[in-house]
């Protein structure tokens, strides 16, 4: 057969030819509205750092301070012995601005969402997508073993179709509120109305609405009451 190397190579060579081979650029200095990419600087529209936090000087001077008093590590995970003072305090301010019980912080959006998916779905299950929802979603969409019902992008009377369709015994309708590529919007009172119809539960991926919708900045939830 035909070493791994020269099947790599063949695929990467495949890849470039379809245009499709990607490559990384490195950008030095603080993310913001510009960055430095190869010794120029170059406006930045493609990044999530909308706000422009990642580099706002009250941030780093916090992150500077938790490291000088926590250190630069959890050591392990929440539940061994990773659960430190300043993630409660995070948690508990998250819960007091969503207006919730309570607050889970996860390393990244991807973790959250597979964590989440896959915790409230069992196999025997039906998880009711968008068709555009991310690929992280879509990720916990398939871990949680859940039968998956994919319905058109924002498309709350394909939604109620399938729901009305539906003999599962746990239905949850996941989707992203504002979808990262297009900008657009989930109908979120449609869809709140067929969840209590059909009695379904509703996970929202608010990562590219929360401090942009919201009288609080607590995302399109906030928004839409």
């Amino acid at each position: 057969g035909m070493p791994a190397e020269q099947h790599l190579a063949n695929e990467l060579d495949e890849l470039a030819a379809r245009h499709l081979r990607r490559v990384r650029r490195t950008i030095g200095g603080v993310q913001g509205p510009t960055v430095r990419v190869d010794g120029r600087d170059v406006l930045c529209l493609c990044s999530n750092n909308y706000l422009g936090l990642a580099g706002d000087p009250r941030l780093r001077d916090a992150a500077t301070a938790a490291i000088a008093e926590a250190g630069i590590g959890a050591g392990a995970s929440p539940l061994i012995s990773g659960h430190m003072d300043a993630h409660e305090r995070l948690e508990r301010a998250i819960a007091e601005w969503q207006g919730c019980e309570a607050a889970l912080v996860f390393g990244s959006g991807y973790h959250a969402n597979i964590g989440v998916l896959a915790a409230l779905l069992r196999a025997g299950d039906e998880v009711f997508s968008d068709e555009l929802n991310h690929a992280s979603l879509i990720d916990g969409c398939r871990l949680s073993r859940a039968e998956i019902r994919i319905y058109r992008h924002l498309d709350a009377n394909d939604l109620e179709r399938q729901l009305a369709a539906s003999r599962a015994r746990r239905r949850l309708i996941v989707t992203d509120s504002v979808f990262s590529m297009d900008g657009d919007l989930a109908p979120l009172a449609d869809i709140v109305s067929l969840a209590e119809r059909y009695d379904a539960w509703i996970m929202i991926d608010e990562a590219h609405a929360v401090g942009v919708f919201g009288e609080g900045g607590a995302g399109l939830a906030e928004d839409a009451g």
